[in-house]
């Protein structure tokens, strides 16, 4: 599967992605960011918009259709709305703890998804630490309203990151910035 994933990264193909074990429909977009375990995702709306990124487990990926089907249609629809892969975060993606802190701080909300334990179920919230182990999350609720405190996350029960969507642009504007806004790195 990484093979594939560097050859879609390299020559910049539309890709569905497949993570059957998890989720029932593929994930389209363009893959902008690959390391040892991680891999990047531009995504693609069913609007055919860019909607933000996702950071999954390789091991996660099931299938890989490089390039897309519609791929003509899906980039010329971009195009055409001016929408361009360029500016992609430079999001380290050595690990969980790195990745997470590096969004942190690029990005007021995370979307924290832990299948493993919680099927459907993900935690949207401001990233306050990040350590070895665990990451400390205030989470914002549907309501778009701020919890009074931060709740832990064990790094090893993560599965996804979701950055910079429609979703959590929505949520900000409701909400507001988190009211305890530094990301501080435990080490």
């Amino acid at each position: 599967m990484r093979e594939q994933i560097e050859e879609a990264m390299a020559e910049a193909h539309v890709v569905a992605l497949d993570r059957e074990v998890f989720e029932d429909e593929d994930e389209i977009g363009y893959i902008v960011g690959l390391g040892p375990s991680l891999v990047l995702l531009l995504r693609i709306s069913d609007s055919i918009r860019f909607d933000g990124f996702s950071v999954m487990r390789i091991e996660d990926v099931s299938n890989l259709e490089m390039p897309h089907e519609h791929e003509a249609f899906i980039e010329g629809a971009l195009r055409l709305r001016e929408e361009n892969v360029d500016g992609a975060p430079e999001v380290d993606l050595s690990g969980w703890a790195s990745t997470i802190r590096t969004l942190g701080r690029l990005f007021d909300l995370v979307t924290i998804h832990t299948e493993m334990e919680d099927a459907g179920i993900c935690q949207i919230g401001h990233v306050q630490s990040v350590g070895d182990e665990d990451l400390r999350l205030v989470t914002i609720d549907p309501d778009a309203d701020w919890a009074e405190e931060a709740m832990t996350i064990r790094l090893d029960q993560v599965t996804r990151v979701d950055v910079g969507g429609g979703y959590e642009e929505a949520l900000l504007l409701v909400g507001g910035r988190c009211p305890v806004p530094i990301l501080r790195s435990v080490d």
